[in-house]
């Protein structure tokens, strides 16, 4: 890994400020692999963390200024930037959430939505106002190192920025990762054409831009043609825009293992899975892990679960569904009410096909990580079936604890069917019916090629580190 400084922008930041029982402001570690891999980063050569102030608590905290990270194996400064309520809101929900989050994973119903109007241009202008904000800071920080910084920004959120930095800082090292899918050209041209033109030209002001799946990239690759003036070579990866080659790479994330491991053996995850063991009985054990995302495509997968029940009525009474969901967004209407949607259709399906000793589909709808861990130890078949997702990592953390030799059920869709696709059970996500007998299948499938598929799925999330993924861009980066 590279001596360089490193630098990192992203929305939210590794660490949030919270009141504890005592209100007293503390710091929360954040959770998931990102943060530890970018953390890791920073430890090597020193550096910076900066991003959005999204709480009241972490707004107070930036008045501070810059913060002294140390703790275990941290050791950064961590830099937080504040906007206007009203901005924030602008640059978050009315375009990073309802426009570009909601582009990439192709969830309008075109018909109706989306309608571009003068209320989406001032949304527009927060969303730069915001990056160029970022662009600022960023610059700001890289003038007080001896040797040119790293610049890592990540995501969606701050698709303008490496634009904005490389007109600051011409000879800058700039890495943009997006952690989202990148849709195909035909889809990401119901943009409106000044937007989409900006936001490819933002990217572009990288050096690297990263992505989680081949199928991201070409897509990216393939709208940068629309570009005026940009040369594109899709069998090298490379744009040539403004003067300057960008190399277009692809990074697959994974997740932290050791620490996964160790967190599934904590008290609170075993005493989770003896709760999963209780409710499972004898019966063979069907689970998915998500938040109340609608690019998670829970109703389809309930409604393929009710359609495989009708199909094969001997498994009734041998089979039970835990749906572990954990709420997310509950600010925007639509994702309210999806979560209405999918209680509801659980609910029929349990009324409807369920008996009074045998209720198929049980679901917690928390944030209850341990109840997670137990679930992954004890499935026997896993449902991941994403309309689109840029990786999606339970996809992975699943086949790393399970103890069963359970079975992968995986989108053809979610980014992880790169790495994962050969050694699961492959499904299009918007067909019931396959999946329905992908169940089916996974259920009935030899005990021998359970054993096969589990082992190869295990080693090839073990094949890829949190480490490596970061340290091959500091390297394409240079």
């Amino acid at each position: 890994m590279t001596e360089r400084p490193t630098i990192i922008a992203s929305n939210r930041g590794p660490i949030a400020f919270v009141r504890n029982d005592d209100g007293e402001i503390v710091a929360k570690r954040g959770g998931g692999g990102l943060v530890t891999a970018l953390t890791g980063a920073l430890a090597v050569a020193g550096g910076l963390w900066i991003a959005s102030a999204m709480s009241e608590e972490d707004r107070k905290q930036a008045e501070n200024g810059r913060l002294e990270v140390a703790a275990g194996d941290d050791n950064y400064v961590l830099r937080y930037l504040r906007f206007e309520p009203e901005t924030y809101d602008r640059y978050y929900n009315g375009i990073s959430n309802r426009v570009l989050w909601f582009v990439h994973h192709c969830l309008w119903d075109l018909p109706r939505q989306p309608t571009f109007d003068d209320e989406t241009a001032r949304d527009w202008e927060a969303y730069r106002e915001v990056n160029q904000a970022f662009a600022a800071a960023l610059d700001e920080e890289g003038s007080n190192d001896d040797q040119d910084p790293a610049f890592l920004v990540q995501d969606y959120h701050l698709a303008l920025v490496p634009a904005y930095l490389r007109t600051r800082r011409p000879g800058a090292r700039i890495a943009h990762f997006s952690h989202i899918p990148f849709a195909g050209p035909s889809y990401v041209r119901v943009l409106p054409t000044a937007m989409r033109e900006e936001l490819l030209a933002g990217m572009l002001g990288a050096d690297v831009v990263g992505f989680h799946s081949r199928l991201w990239a070409n897509n990216f690759l393939l709208c940068c043609r629309d570009l005026p003036d940009a040369k594109v070579d899709l069998r090298r990866g490379r744009v040539r825009w403004d003067g300057r080659g960008v190399q277009v790479k692809v990074y697959p994330i994974t997740v932290d293992a050791a620490a996964m491991q160790e967190q599934a053996a904590s008290p609170e995850a075993v005493k989770a899975g003896r709760r999963v063991a209780r409710w499972q009985g004898d019966a063979k054990l069907i689970v998915r892990v998500d938040r109340t995302e609608l690019s998670k495509n829970i109703l389809r997968g309930f409604v393929a679960f009710e359609l495989f029940l009708q199909r094969h009525p001997e498994w009734r009474r041998r089979v039970k569904f835990l749906v572990q969901l954990n709420p997310s967004r509950k600010d925007l209407p639509e994702y309210r009410s999806y979560i209405r949607e999918c209680v509801r259709t659980a609910e029929r399906i349990n009324d409807e096909v369920g008996e009074e000793d045998w209720q198929p589909i049980e679901i917690s709808l928390k944030d209850d990580f341990p109840l997670a861990l137990g679930a992954y130890s004890r499935y026997d078949v896993l449902l991941v079936n994403p309309v689109f997702d840029g990786m999606n990592l339970v996809a992975k953390e699943g086949p790393l604890l399970n103890r069963k030799k359970g079975v992968l059920i995986l989108s053809e869709n979610a980014g992880a069917h790169d790495e994962l696709g050969r050694y699961a059970l492959s499904i299009n996500p918007f067909d019931v019916s396959a999946t329905a007998d992908a169940i089916h299948q996974a259920l009935e499938m030899p005990a021998a090629e359970r054993a096969r598929r589990s082992r190869a799925l295990r080693t090839a999330v073990l094949k890829m580190s949190l480490e490596r993924w970061v340290g091959d861009q500091l390297r394409d980066l240079g």
